[in-house]
């Protein structure tokens, strides 16, 4: 693998990965939420189960360590101003623009028809700092908590590099006593996130083959769901250890879709990610509003394997329809800076390993 470019089939395997593990937040966010210990025992249960607590919570390591190889295979730990500059465009900008406008509605949503909820409902400055910054707390618009870490990430990079070039390892075993053991406090709120991060930049800066394995990749898809079922079965609440180890097994097991046609068509799906995973909470929220007053005749099962589809359907229209009216205003406010070019349906978005630590979930 070449040092300035990644192949184009390792490129289409981070397209489909950034939209169907973006997909899966949207699953696992889809309400009503299930603790593991109160699942159901039939077979629908098992399977939201397998979703929502096992399969699709790897979604953001997974994403994270892509991130993270990107990063340090650029080297712009070595150059923390330009990291700044453009972590200040691509990751806060959205993450501010996102979340301050989620809380904006909520608000007018509250005062025009009386309707709240607990994440408003806050009195102390405290409280209106988390759910506008998510200094120490969730964001209201929740599922972008991701992006929050990842601007930590972002300003521990440089630190990050440094013991990846000077002690790797001894780093790797300093990060896991730091983070697992929640030692940052909330300076990022996922603790596996932090070790995750270094995983990726210790496979960039020691410059470990990317497909080396490849050629067990049904194992580890295996290896995978089995660890998810047992999830599921025991009820293990405790997941750290499976969102440890899933970029191992999803990573390499990601390559079976790359020639195929849901493969492909997945990675063309890759230019929409970020919106999505901007945008899918709100409009969640409101289709399951419309569903709750107006779906007593809808089964739930159909509704919980609808709900994402129709959210992305909505995404995907607005994304278009912001590109034909006010593309530049639009790919500012989610990261892109500057209208892209049209590209083909044909081939999947080319990504350049200067796509670092946040990329990975943009467009």
């Amino acid at each position: 693998m070449s040092n300035m470019h990644l192949s184009p089939l390792l490129q289409q395997r981070i397209s489909l990965l950034r939209f169907l593990m973006i997909f899966g937040v949207v699953l696992l966010h889809t309400p009503p939420y299930v603790r593991l210990e109160d699942v159901g025992t039939g077979p629908f249960d098992f399977v939201v189960a397998l979703c929502q607590h096992a399969i699709f919570r790897t979604s953001v390591p997974v994403l994270t360590f892509i991130s993270a190889y990107l990063l340090f295979r650029a080297g712009l730990d070595l150059r923390p101003v330009e990291l700044l500059r453009k972590k200040s465009r691509s990751l806060l900008l959205p993450y501010l623009v996102f979340n301050l406008g989620v809380l904006a509605g909520f608000l007018l949503v509250r005062e025009m028809l009386g309707v709240t909820t607990p994440a408003v409902s806050h009195t102390g400055l405290a409280g209106w700092l988390n759910v506008a910054f998510g200094l120490a707390g969730p964001p209201i618009n929740y599922p972008l908590n991701f992006l929050r870490d990842l601007l930590v990430l972002m300003l521990l990079a440089p630190l990050f590099g440094y013991l990846l070039r000077k002690t790797p390892f001894l780093g790797l075993i300093l990060v896991l006593l730091v983070f697992y053991n929640n030692l940052d406090g909330p300076l990022v709120m996922r603790d596996v996130m932090g070790p995750v991060f270094y995983l990726g930049g210790l496979a960039a800066v020691l410059r470990w083959d990317m497909e080396a394995l490849d050629r067990f990749a049904p194992a580890l898809l295996a290896v995978f769901f089995a660890c998810c079922a047992a999830v599921v079965y025991f009820k293990i609440i405790n997941t750290n250890y499976l969102r440890l180890v899933a970029p191992v097994l999803v990573w390499p097991a990601a390559s079976l879709l790359v020639p195929t046609a849901f493969g492909q068509w997945l990675a063309r799906m890759g230019k929409y990610s970020f919106f999505l995973f901007l945008a899918h909470a709100p409009i969640l929220v409101g289709v399951n509003l419309l569903y709750r007053r107006f779906g007593d005749f809808i089964p739930y099962p159909l509704y919980w394997i609808m709900a994402p589809v129709i959210v992305t359907l909505i995404v995907v229209g607005l994304y278009a329809l912001a590109m034909r009216s006010m593309p530049g205003i639009f790919c500012t406010l989610i990261g892109k800076g500057r209208p892209a070019g049209v590209s083909s349906d044909k081939a999947a978005p080319a990504i350049h390993p200067a796509q670092e630590l946040g990329d990975v979930v943009k467009v």
